[in-house]
């Protein structure tokens, strides 16, 4: 009898720690304090992907194929959202697109921990989980791996495949200043 009247009790002191953590939380982020900007993840097919791309038409677009199992991906990824930041919306499309779905399980498995780290990269643009497996991705796209980065023109013709397909070291993989290099000749 003393056990059943132990869970109300046990209930109140939960819930008065749940309102006093509430409390606390709002106290540490104050109303005026600046919000970090909404980081979206969309599920696309292959596609979906093209569509994407397509609805950027007269900007230029630059898409960064990656995944959170990619040690240089990781790396550059930053230089991505710096080239976002530096051109803006309005002139440079940019479009990450996660090639982590391995065809097990469902993509939405694997979402948390890419959605985790493109808020810690802040990537505020477009933001794309494969929902086709990576093997079939990289068939479709025809790459050997990632990373690799596409750049298209205003009229969305692919103009530059930045990959390390014939890198045989390191010091000869694709840089992002080549990327950027590109990129600003097609803003000219």
């Amino acid at each position: 009898m003393r056990i059943i009247s132990v869970v109300p009790l046990l209930a109140l002191v939960l819930t008065a720690a749940g309102c006093l953590r509430e409390a606390v939380d709002q106290k540490a982020a104050p109303a005026d304090a600046p919000s970090k900007p909404a980081i979206a993840l969309q599920l696309f097919d292959f596609d979906g992907i093209q569509k994407l791309i397509a609805s950027h038409r007269g900007k230029v677009v630059v898409m960064d194929a990656w995944s959170t199992a990619c040690p240089p991906c990781i790396r550059d990824f930053p230089k991505l959202v710096a080239l976002a930041k530096k051109y803006g919306p309005d002139k440079l499309a940019c479009i990450s697109l996660s090639f982590d779905f391995d065809g097990i399980g469902k993509p939405e498995d694997v979402r948390p921990q890419v959605r985790a780290f493109l808020e810690r990269q802040q990537a505020t643009f477009d933001n794309v989980l494969s929902t086709d497996e990576s093997d079939v991705l990289y068939r479709k796209f025809a790459l050997v791996g990632v990373p690799a980065v596409f750049v298209y023109d205003r009229d969305g013709k692919l103009v530059k495949r930045f990959d390390n397909e014939d890198a045989a070291t390191e010091a000869e993989a694709f840089t992002y200043e080549q990327v950027e290099h590109r990129v600003a000749q097609l803003m000219e």
